[in-house]
């Protein structure tokens, strides 16, 4: 029996990625219809950026968040943030004003920093003594999937039924997913001292963190990349209609193979995790998003362009699947919501500054240059979280062997 078909008789793993399948493409429908519906209560572009800065806020307060993971019935927690999703996406059916808009989009963007790091945590628990690799390959390019299909989904809903079915489609997929999560059976988290206050588990979270190597780093590490890598968001539109005049369908191309890309990575770390560690993949997926970086600044043509583009969606997807694993692996249960916690809040703050430095360098310097820029950035990144492993740790009392 394969990997694959163990976890595919787990019936617990299938609904969850079943939950998880439908929740993706629903997310990326009603980003579709978000945007088209600032744009035609507003008419501003800034109104759009505002909106999504709105949903990307409280993800900056995870590891708040990260406690009540580690604390609390993660059945329930799931099962009501999915519920409440559901509720606060229904309610943009009927919302027609900017300032309600913004409110219900920073609530959804409350109940997805809940929800995220929980059913990280959640995760080995479900798999059992499956393979996470594998596990986590199959919900990645299940993201990954959906990053090229629901947006086209979305399209299509607007333009012939509406955006109101958009997000009731979104609504929908948030009530089978708390259905199928709520019967899971999920144990109780792992507790060092069940009497701990608020404040002294959120301090032993960044305790844990400051004294395991591997895990810190992959933290920093999604600060470091994203900042790095996302900054090139900005001049994906400008290298592809203007640098190789691709036009619209160009753009396209750029953003879909790029999903694709990650589609690939994630089956490539299946295939390559039975062969090397995953640490060392993760590190390898950095420094070849470098490279391929600096493939796209150097691409005298607009095909090999996309090649290289694809290229640094397969080291993407390879970063998802080993870092995820790599975390549920080695951090102890009693930690893991904390961990992905304060990870998912580093990734967010890149991607907030990266955003408006892309800009600024595209401005500045044009595509080319900032892709280049970029490369070497990534680079520099990568060298900084190889360096966070290789120094000696501070401690080694809470590695998952040790950890009483």
């Amino acid at each position: 029996m394969t990997g694959d078909d163990s976890l595919l008789k787990n019936s617990r793993f299938r609904r969850l990625w079943v939950g998880q399948g439908l929740s993706f493409v629903g997310d990326f429908v009603s980003t579709v219809a978000l945007v088209l519906l600032v744009v035609d209560v507003s008419g501003s572009a800034s109104a759009v950026g505002g909106v999504l800065v709105a949903r990307l806020l409280p993800t900056l307060a995870s590891p708040l968040v990260g406690v009540l993971a580690d604390r609390l019935d993660r059945r329930a927690v799931l099962v009501t943030a999915d519920l409440v999703r559901a509720v606060l996406v229904v309610g943009l059916i009927f919302a027609r004003d900017l300032p309600v808009i913004f409110a219900l989009v920073f609530l959804l963007g409350v109940a997805q920093t809940v929800f995220n790091p929980t059913v990280r945590a959640a995760f080995p628990s479900v798999v059992g003594g499956g393979d996470l690799t594998r596990a986590n390959a199959l919900i990645s390019g299940t993201f990954s999937f959906s990053v090229m299909a629901g947006p086209a989904l979305g399209g299509v809903l607007v333009a012939f039924v509406g955006i109101e079915m958009a997000f009731l489609l979104d609504a929908l997929t948030f009530l089978a997913s708390a259905a199928l999560l709520s019967t899971i059976p999920l144990p109780a988290p792992e507790r060092d001292d069940a009497e701990e206050g608020f404040l002294r588990e959120l301090r032993a979270g960044f305790g844990y963190l400051a004294g395991a190597r591997v895990p810190l780093a992959i933290v920093a590490g999604a600060f470091l990349a994203t900042l790095t890598a996302n900054a090139t968001i900005p001049a994906e539109a400008f290298l592809a209609k203007e640098t190789f005049g691709a036009g619209d369908i160009g753009y396209g191309l750029l953003a879909s193979l790029w999903g694709g890309g990650m589609i690939l990575g994630s089956a490539l770390t299946v295939v390559l995790g039975g062969r090397m560690k995953l640490t060392l993949l993760y590190f390898l997926s950095i420094f070849a998003t470098a490279v391929a970086f600096v493939g796209v600044g150097l691409a005298p043509t607009f095909v090999l362009a996309l090649g290289a583009i694809a290229a640094a969606g397969v080291a993407n997807g390879v970063d998802n699947v080993a870092t995820d694993t790599v975390l549920q692996e080695r951090v102890p249960d009693a930690f893991l919501g904390r961990v992905f916690a304060t990870r998912f809040m580093t990734f967010s703050a890149g991607e907030a500054l990266a955003y408006p430095l892309g800009g600024l360098l595209v401005d500045a310097t044009g595509p080319r240059p900032t892709y280049l820029l970029a490369g070497a950035a990534t680079a520099a990144a990568g060298l900084l979280v190889v360096l966070l492993v290789v120094v000696p740790p501070g401690s080694k009392r809470f590695e998952r062997g040790n950890f009483k």
